[in-house]
């Protein structure tokens, strides 16, 4: 693919913020940090990317499923304190019930599903605001969580470490943590979902014109009563990798998750409204904000000027894929016209 063709294409405006964010701090830091010297680049070291990879793997995973409830016209701000409260429910019942690795994961999945589809069914048959509702599972989870914990984390041990703590040795200075592994077959798996599939089109249909799929045959319904269950999917995988990353089930684990899983998804081109979006422009807009929040730290800027520059970031990338949008529609209508005119 010819790279002016890439830059054009439907996430060519957030690559392209990407490869300038990348470019600019790698430059920041080479002249008044490093006084020059390449060697001392801590930004582009491969130990540094993996552990950026590695970083953004637990909010990639969320990323991509919340991209299926937005594509849809959906969303879930629920999906933080489910982790805090799936984390600790899971090391209580490693810990004080004595349940093995294996049935600990069932145990995980089961419950997540079972609570994400009383909430799409809640969602998907009422014609009340997915914000709302999921505004109230948020608060039920935070309950469910202190209830669990008193307030306290709960240590597993050594136990659960298949997940976060595997590693693949790419090279000496470069490996890949299994999260990022199952970060990169779910994008790949979900990408492929939604461009070749009729549930993948269903699920653009619904969001950019709910009555109108309901008139082609979809079951609107249904449709986003499996997205929510799958969503509950991705959140519990999310959760596992962090358990064992962890080593303990903290009720703060997931705290703030929604916001940096739906700035990700934002950023990376879905739209509020639905209809619009893909895997690969959420990956990418976790990406851009994993780098940007590790190079603040790398560059020792004061956490609190970290908020603001990342909040300008995000505003900076959004306008930046709405008038992309614009220009492109602009270009799009003038043909349109003229093909009109010529079957006229």
């Amino acid at each position: 693919m010819k790279p002016s063709r890439l830059i054009r294409g439907e996430n060519g405006p957030m690559f392209l913020v990407l490869l300038t964010t990348i470019v600019a701090v790698f430059l920041v830091e080479l002249l008044f940090v490093r006084g020059s010297d390449i060697t001392k680049v801590a930004f582009i070291k491969p130990m540094n990317i993996s552990n950026v990879l590695m970083q953004i793997s637990i909010t990639g995973m969320m990323a991509i499923s919340m991209t299926l409830v937005m594509v849809s016209g959906g969303i879930d701000l629920s999906i933080g304190q489910m982790m805090c409260f799936l984390g600790t429910a899971m090391a209580y019942m490693m810990k004080n019930v004595g349940l093995n690795d294996w049935t600990v994961v069932i145990f995980g999945l089961v419950l997540a599903v079972v609570f994400q589809v009383l909430m799409g069914f809640i969602i998907s048959r009422t014609k009340l605001e997915p914000f709302i509702v999921s505004l109230g599972f948020m608060s039920m989870y935070k309950g469910f969580t202190y209830l669990i914990t008193n307030g306290r984390e709960i240590t597993i041990g050594g136990k659960f470490g298949f997940l976060g703590k595997t590693y693949i040795n790419i090279t000496d200075d470069f490996r890949l943590g299994m999260p990022v592994i199952v970060l990169l077959l779910l994008c790949v798996i979900i990408w492929l979902v939604l461009k070749y599939t009729k549930f993948g089109r269903s699920v653009y249909a619904v969001g950019g014109n709910e009555n109108a799929a309901y008139l082609a045959g979809i079951n609107v319904k249904n449709l986003k009563l499996w997205l929510y269950a799958l969503n509950g999917i991705f959140v519990a995988i999310a959760t596992m990798a962090s358990l064992s990353r962890m080593g303990t089930g903290n009720p703060l684990m997931g705290e703030g998750k929604e916001i940096e899983v739906i700035a990700a998804v934002v950023v990376g081109g879905t739209a509020l409204s639905g209809g619009k979006g893909n895997v690969w422009g959420t990956f990418i807009g976790v990406l851009l904000l994993g780098c940007l929040s590790n190079a603040l730290n790398i560059l020792g800027v004061f956490p609190h000027w970290q908020y603001v520059l990342r909040g300008s970031l995000i505003i900076l990338a959004v306008l930046l894929s709405y008038y992309s949008g614009q220009r492109a529609s602009s270009v799009k209508s003038p043909v349109l016209t003229g093909q009109r005119s010529v079957a006229k």
